[in-house]
């Protein structure tokens, strides 16, 4: 599948797949929005075109679990 993605901000960056046969993409943080201590607000400064019929989904890295840090809308 190939998707489009058009950058909003010059420090944005095109997500990619870390290793070949990887599920997902890794798509970096380009800001944080620290709007009180118990929520947070990542940008990633890009825009996607997700193709008709599908779904576009994001996870937190498997590496939240090592921080103090747990998500409230996140699957588990």
């Amino acid at each position: 599948m190939y998707l489009k993605f058009k950058k909003l901000k010059n420090n944005a960056s095109i997500p990619a797949y870390s290793l070949a046969g990887d599920a997902g993409l890794d798509l970096p943080a380009t800001t944080l929005d620290k709007t009180s201590e118990s929520y947070w607000e990542y940008g990633t400064g890009l825009s996607v075109e997700i193709p008709e019929g599908c779904v576009g989904l994001l996870f937190p890295r498997s590496s939240i679990s090592n921080t103090k840090h747990f998500l409230r809308n996140s699957v588990g």
